[in-house]
């Protein structure tokens, strides 16, 4: 039985693994269990386009498949020298999977014994991370938290599988590392190949375009400069191979019924390929109201496996060309294992000590302009303000990423200056500031959190947020996923005392 997405967002789910012979070996061209022909619901063609021809990449990403494992039992594979980082997926059987007692990846230690995820976190972290969530899939990676040395060391990593709340409780999974490598393991730059889905109905910049054409479309086209403008600025990531796929029409919006197979729309690609894979759709739905701009299936997804619940982006685009790619970015660093920096519970936040944290005051007061982190492509509210910003650990971890083709020293590209990107994110067409709580609303726009109806309740009043959020929910001066959270925000609250 399918469940609300809503209610998919609120619940963790983990994994554990056992002993098995340890096999490195470069990536195949072998298609995973979902690989094959191509999706006989897609509608048309794939077009392909290239820009400038990006840098050739000199390393491949190798992948240690550790075979059959069960949970509870410790598994050791090597890790070669030159390696940025790594992605470990395990999968298990659809019969063997319990929605409230999922498993995940639980702990990952170093060849020096450094626990560098334990509790289905990284290192640092306060919240569950590692855990099957949109299918039987769950992912980690390396780095994702600050105790991993700059040079991820060679050597023999240990990885615990488990079951969430039944630590005694053995299932079989399926497992395997997908390691990034530069050869010496310090980056010197790549390019990221991306496959834009397009559904029939899609509009951009309030025009419907046509599949056949999306290729030639201006807009699509601005919003995929931005994006590679900013990872190439903060990255040091260039543009590589763009493209396009038509999907099917029910994708044009994605409610709970399709947000499976909006994640799942790389189905036909081969697994291991280096491509992240991005659905455009005009609307991500819960219970028929808009609750979001963009999502990621997981933190991290599984890098390199496809036509799965795991395996790529939705992003609705706006009215601005840099809200949307801002809303890429972000999407793009859950997807490889970055947290908020600030979640506006405050209470928590991402692991890494070098990013900026936004006090529990501020965010009460919902004063989110005061933030030290709003220009970080990571707050919770993306980046409101610009010069957008990423810390180091933060770039590291997108480094550590297997899902691009890196560089070798031998072949690195002048790598770009660091010049600060300027964008600015607004949530209205007038772009007249938002309310205490439209703010607060806004910080939803990557769908990782349901509003906080009593939250409103307790920081304003209960007339007082009822009253804002009845303004909200049919002002169409603001975006649409920002009114369908103020409807579920009154839903929350209707019928209590």
């Amino acid at each position: 039985m399918r469940r609300t997405l809503l209610g998919l967002l609120t619940v963790s789910f983990l994994a554990a693994a056992a002993c098995s012979s340890t096999t490195v070996i470069k990536q195949s061209a072998d298609p995973g269990a979902d690989g094959g022909p191509e999706d006989p619901n897609a509608e048309g063609g794939t077009t392909d386009i290239d820009a400038a021809p990006p840098p050739t990449p000199t390393t491949d990403p190798l992948m240690v498949d550790l075979g059959t494992v069960t949970t509870g039992t410790e598994v050791t594979f090597d890790v070669p020298v030159g390696a940025l980082g790594f992605n470990i997926v395990a999968e298990c059987d659809p019969a063997d999977f319990d929605q409230n007692n999922p498993f995940g990846i639980q702990r990952i230690t170093s060849p020096a014994g450094t626990v560098v995820h334990d509790d289905f976190m990284p290192d640092g972290g306060t919240k569950e991370t590692s855990t099957a969530a949109f299918d039987t899939i769950a992912a980690a990676s390396v780095p994702q938290s600050e105790n991993v040395p700059t040079i991820v060391p060679p050597g023999k990593w240990k990885v615990l599988f488990g079951v969430q709340g039944k630590p005694t409780t053995k299932i079989k999974l399926t497992s395997h590392v997908r390691i990034q490598s530069s050869g010496d393991g310090a980056f010197h730059g790549g390019a990221l190949d991306v496959t834009i889905h397009v559904p029939p109905g899609l509009k951009v910049d309030g025009a419907v375009v046509d599949p056949a054409k999306a290729s030639t479309n201006a807009g699509i086209e601005e919003r995929i400069a931005i994006f590679f403008q900013a990872t190439k600025q903060l990255l040091g990531i260039e543009r590589g191979k763009i493209t396009f796929r038509p999907a099917k029409t029910s994708l044009a919006d994605v409610d709970d019924n399709e947000i499976f197979d909006g994640f799942a729309v790389s189905v036909g690609e081969t697994d291991g390929a280096q491509n992240l894979h991005i659905l455009l759709s005009n609307s991500i739905r819960s219970q028929g109201k808009e609750i979001a701009i963009g999502i990621s299936p997981g933190i991290p997804g599984a890098a390199g496996v496809f036509g799965r619940g795991v395996s790529g982006l939705i992003v609705v685009p706006g009215g601005q060309a840099e809200n949307d790619a801002l809303t890429i970015i972000h999407e793009f660093g859950h997807f490889i294992g970055l947290n908020h920096t600030t979640e506006f519970d405050g209470q928590s936040s991402d692991p890494l000590a070098d990013t900026p944290k936004c006090p529990a005051g501020t965010i009460s007061q919902q004063q989110l302009q005061n933030c030290p982190d709003r220009t970080n492509v990571m707050f919770a509210a993306g980046a409101i303000d610009g010069p957008v910003s990423l810390s180091p650990t933060q770039t590291r971890v997108y480094h550590g990423s297997p899902i691009f083709k890196s560089l070798s020293k031998t072949s690195a590209s002048t790598m770009s200056a660091r010049a600060p990107l300027v964008l600015h994110r607004t949530f209205r067409t007038s772009g007249r500031a938002l309310s205490s709580i439209e703010r607060e609303l806004s910080s939803g726009f990557c769908g990782l959190s349901k509003p906080d109806a009593a939250g409103m309740v307790a920081r304003h009043g209960r007339a007082a947020a009822i009253a804002q959020l009845r303004a909200a929910s049919v002002d169409g001066d603001l975006a649409p996923f920002i009114r369908g959270r103020a409807s579920l925000a009154l839903d929350q609250l209707a019928g209590k005392p």
